[in-house]
């Protein structure tokens, strides 16, 4: 099929009305649309190519690369992504952590014993390493947003009912609840990286994504000691409730489709709940164009969108598509280290609470800092 001839004009003004994470993509595509074929020799032929071959052509090598561009997302779209991606992750462990120093509180107000509080422990560990097996088995199949926007609504739920329940077989289910919905944002956040940088990127960006993750356990205790000293132990829920929701509203509004199952290297507009509020209005706008050029561009658009559509297969998660990464030896090796220090991590520090309560005396602030 041949390609619509626009001007450059009218190209500069369709590239403007585009969503920001597919403009620079189309630019390109409209661009060498316009130009006809260059039957030059390559610039590596000369050591003068770019003052043979003008402005134009030296425009045009800062488009040319090997392949195709990995990520069409510039370097502060980047940073904004892996920000959001890293405060995603900063929920599991934080939910996991700012419950420790109300351990005995809850021990004492709900009428059970110490050893069935420690299973609310148990359980939530169990569900916070099933959870991101479906998550990320979702997020492949769907895409990221959906699986973010899921995990979010079931923790916030969870959160809630943390907050309001009064009986410990309560307590104990959403507290797995509580799990399943933030556990998954480590995998996901791990995937949005592969979807927006290239391997030798990936160490950089990865790094800024679990940051949320590392901070999280230093801080929580000490948040959730001071919430339960001065306005009981379900402010610490409020808390997440509240915090869950603002997070929640700006991903909906700003946090942009990644998955390349759904915008390829993002020069893809997605479709349904794949769009955040942005690309919504930038699409509202563009089908408000009714010029020809523009027309074209969305027939593009549609065909692209169809075929990534075609290959997606929508089913049930399947959690145990990564239990062969373990039998990888040095995986294997390295997920049995740190599953020993984790559980040597949890034994110590879930006893804290109760040894310093008996031997000390300390209250919830106290246990808090010191944890």
């Amino acid at each position: 099929m041949r390609s619509p001839n626009i001007s450059r004009a009218g190209a500069d003004q369709l590239v403007n009305t585009l969503p920001f994470s597919q403009a620079s993509a189309r630019a390109g595509a409209i661009q060498t649309a316009s130009k006809p074929p260059d039957h030059s020799p390559p610039l590596s032929d000369s050591p003068h190519g770019l003052e043979e071959h003008g402005n134009d052509d030296a425009e045009g090598l800062g488009r040319a690369s090997t392949g195709p561009t990995h990520s069409v997302f510039t370097n502060p779209q980047k940073y904004y992504i892996c920000f959001l991606a890293a405060w995603g992750t900063f929920f599991s462990p934080l939910s996991a952590n700012i419950y420790f120093p109300t351990l005995t509180t809850l021990a004492k107000d709900l009428k059970v014993s110490d050893e069935l509080i420690n299973l609310t422990l148990t359980s939530y560990m169990i569900f916070q390493g099933l959870a991101p097996t479906v998550f990320g088995d979702l997020a492949d199949m769907v895409g990221r947003r959906p699986a973010y926007i899921v995990g979010f609504i079931i923790y916030t739920a969870a959160n809630i009912g943390l907050a309001l329940q009064n009986n410990y077989a309560a307590l104990f289910i959403l507290r797995c609840l509580q799990s399943t919905g933030s556990s998954g944002t480590v995998a996901l956040g791990n995937g949005v990286v592969a979807d927006i940088a290239t391997s030798g990127e990936r160490g950089t960006y990865i790094g800024y994504v679990q940051f949320g993750g590392m901070t999280a356990p230093a801080i929580a205790p000490i948040l959730g000691g001071i919430l339960s000293k001065f306005l009981g132990w379900r402010s610490i829920f409020w808390f997440l409730t509240i915090m869950s929701v603002v997070y929640l509203i700006i991903f909906l509004i700003s946090f942009p489709e990644t998955g390349r199952n759904v915008v390829g290297n993002g020069s893809v507009p997605p479709q349904g709940w794949n769009m955040s509020v942005i690309n919504y209005l930038h699409n509202r706008a563009i089908s408000r164009n009714k010029k020809a050029g523009h027309s074209a561009a969305q027939e593009e658009t549609k065909r692209a969108q169809q075929e990534l559509a075609s290959k997606r297969k929508l089913k049930w998660p399947n959690p145990l598509k990564t239990v062969h990464i373990v039998m990888e030896k040095d995986v294997g090796m390295l997920l049995v280290f740190n599953g020993i220090v984790y559980t040597a991590f949890y034994a110590v520090i879930s006893s804290i609470p109760y040894l310093f309560a008996q031997i000390y005396g300390f209250n919830d602030l106290q246990i808090g800092v010191r944890s």
